[in-house]
């Protein structure tokens, strides 16, 4: 009678503070089917704007610039702020979560045994939650927030400054086929908190320096890929996307070349200020993202370089 293997499986759970988000790395949850987990967790604390004196109208600038156009905002009453609340949240978080698998190729690192010898690879998830400031907290972000009139239809938002439109589909341009393309702007302001700059940002379209407009115009993309592109004009996940887990994955795990685009020293300063040190260049090969499921390998589909998209059924 043959005996039925032992089950041996790394148990790992590690958890690293960030400043802009925490990032815990799970191998608890790994077999042979499943991954290990990579969970960035971000704390929002959200703020009301109002209008001054207590007043039930009055105005605020594009982007809280006083140089910038006014727009007539109103006053938050409790259910419409309860609701913009529930609702960023709801809709920003599945947009980001779970649509990435890392794949790895770093020789021994999180391999487990389940009758022999399995590589996991990662699985990139993202959690979120928000809360008003007023009720006190830990945030990684705090995020004002006016309450438009009806009769305005844009507002300048950025990353930390947002309007009670935000999270509704808005056309933002138009591409070479001359289709609409539309863009919920909170989902891309996430993005911008994750550290991402725009679709085309430290390209020769649009330059990052002290002097340079990152807000420009060709910096949300001038072909069609760019502008569809989440940190462009769009809704558009690529896999370039995936880097803040990647970073984090050979940040938790020391595997990897953690280096920053060697040729953009502005963009290099920008990021390692948002999350408190380098990131991974895009190119590199290191924690490779996909976005299609990657099963856990054997030793021996690891060392022929097999990636493993179908597993038999259990």
């Amino acid at each position: 009678m043959a005996l039925t293997p032992v089950r041996h499986v790394v148990h790992i759970k590690t958890t690293k503070r960030y400043a802009k988000y925490d990032a815990e790395l799970d191998t608890t949850v790994c077999d042979r089917y499943n991954n290990a987990n990579l969970t960035l967790t971000m704390r929002l604390g959200f703020r009301q704007i109002n209008p001054a004196g207590g007043a039930a109208s009055g105005t605020y600038h594009d982007y809280g610039d006083p140089t910038k156009p006014a727009r007539t905002i109103v006053r938050w009453t409790p259910g419409s702020w309860s609701r913009w609340k529930t609702n960023f949240v709801r809709s920003a978080q599945p947009f980001w979560n779970g649509k990435f698998w890392l794949v790895n190729n770093f020789p021994t690192c999180l391999e487990f045994e389940d009758g022999q010898t399995y590589r996991p690879n990662i699985y990139c998830r993202f959690r979120l939650s928000g809360a008003d400031v007023a009720a006190g907290g830990s945030y990684h972000h705090t995020i004002d927030v006016v309450r438009l009139d009806p009769s305005e239809s844009f507002f300048g938002s950025h990353s930390t400054l947002y309007d009670s439109n935000d999270t509704q589909p808005t056309p933002k341009d138009t591409d070479s086929t001359g289709a609409a393309v539309m863009q919920r702007a909170h989902v891309h302001e996430i993005g911008h908190l994750l550290g991402m700059g725009h679709a085309t940002q430290g390209s020769a379209a649009c330059p990052q320096g002290p002097r340079d407009d990152t807000n420009a115009d060709a910096c949300y993309g001038t072909s069609d890929h760019d502008m569809h592109s989440v940190m462009g004009s769009g809704m558009a996940l690529y896999t370039v996307h995936a880097f803040p887990w990647r970073w984090a994955a050979a940040d938790i795990t020391g595997k990897g070349t953690v280096r920053s685009p060697a040729d953009n020293r502005e963009l290099r300063a920008r990021r390692t200020r948002l999350l408190g040190g380098p990131q991974p260049d895009p190119t590199t090969n290191d924690w490779s993202a996909k976005m299609v499921r990657h099963y856990p390998r054997t030793q021996d589909e690891a060392r022929l370089g097999q990636a493993i998209t179908r597993r038999p059924s259990r």
